[in-house]
C-alpha cells in the first residue's frame, strides 16, 4: 500500500485543476474572451455559492503561470478581458483562433456572454449552448460571387431538440436589412455546414424561436421589421429589451 506521504511528495509541485477550470476555459474558447466579472459569475454556478472577482482572479492566475491564458484590460473603465493562447487551446480541447481580440466587438461579446449566462441561470441543467465561433466553424468557403449567410450570436439547444437563434442588436440598423436578417433566421431549414443554398421545402424550420435582445436605440428598428414579416414567421420573433 502505497503511505500518504508518498502520495504527497509524488504530487509536490504540481496545481489541480477542477471543473471551474475546465468550464471556464471552455468557455473563454468558445466565445473568444470574458471579463474576469463574468468569469466570477459563471464559477459561481459551477461552484453553487458566490465567487467574487477577487477569487476568479485566483483561478485565471493559474492559468497564466502555466501560459494558457493572457488577461489584460482593454476597454476603460471595464474589468480586464481573458481570452486562451494557443496552448490554452489545446489543454481545453478547442481549435479556434487564439488571437487578441478585436476591441471593435469587445462589448458586443460582452453583452452575449451576459446573455448566455442570464439564460443559463434560468436553465442550469437543461439547455445546451452553440456560440458563433462554432457556427462559423462549420460554414463552407465561400465561392466567388457567394454571399455568407447571417449567423445568430448563438444558439440555445433545448432538451427536447428545439432550437432558439439569439441575436444581440445593440446597434440599429436599417429596418429592411434588419428584417431581412429576421427572414433568414426564421426560414432557415438546415444547419450551417450545407454545400447547398437550395431550401427543401419538406424540412421544418431550424429554429424554433429567434429571440432579439436589443438595446434602447436597437428595438423600435427591430419591432418595425417585425411588423413587415409574414404573421406566421412574426409569432416566432420575440424581442427583449435589454439590459
Amino acid at each position: 500500500m502505497v503511505s500518504d506521504t508518498k502520495r504527497r511528495r509524488r504530487d509536490a509541485g504540481s496545481v489541480r485543476y477542477g471543473t471551474r477550470d475546465l468550464v471556464g476555459m471552455n468557455w473563454c474558447a468558445d466565445q473568444g474572451a470574458m471579463r474576469i466579472d463574468q468569469l466570477a459569475t459563471l464559477f459561481s454556478q459551477v461552484d453553487q455559492r458566490p465567487v467574487s472577482p477577487d477569487a476568479a482572479r485566483k483561478t485565471v492566475s493559474r492559468w497564466l503561470d502555466r501560459g494558457w491564458a493572457t488577461s489584460r484590460t482593454l476597454l476603460s473603465g471595464q474589468p480586464p478581458f481573458v481570452w486562451l493562447t494557443a496552448a490554452g487551446m489545446r489543454v481545453s480541447g478547442q481549435s479556434f483562433p487564439s488571437e487578441e481580440p478585436a476591441l471593435s466587438t469587445l462589448s458586443h461579446n460582452a453583452d452575449v456572454v451576459a446573455i448566455r449566462l442570464t439564460i443559463q441561470t434560468g436553465y442550469p441543467n437543461d439547455i445546451g449552448w452553440r456560440s458563433e465561433r462554432s457556427i462559423r466553424a462549420v460554414v463552407p468557403p465561400r465561392t466567388r460571387g457567394q454571399s455568407s449567410p447571417h449567423l445568430p450570436d448563438g444558439e440555445v439547444l433545448m432538451p427536447d431538440g428545439r432550437i432558439v437563434a439569439i441575436e444581440r442588436e445593440r446597434v440599429a440598423k436599417t429596418i429592411e436589412r434588419t428584417r431581412n436578417i429576421q427572414m433568414g433566421l426564421l426560414t432557415r431549414r438546415y444547419d450551417y455546414d450545407a454545400t447547398s443554398d437550395v431550401v427543401v421545402a419538406s424540412l421544418p424550420p431550424r429554429y424554433h424561436a429567434v429571440c432579439y435582445y436589443a438595446t434602447d436605440e436597437a428595438i423600435s428598428v427591430v419591432t418595425h421589421a417585425q411588423e413587415r414579416l409574414p404573421g406566421d414567421l412574426a409569432s416566432r420573433l420575440h424581442i427583449v429589451r435589454w439590459p
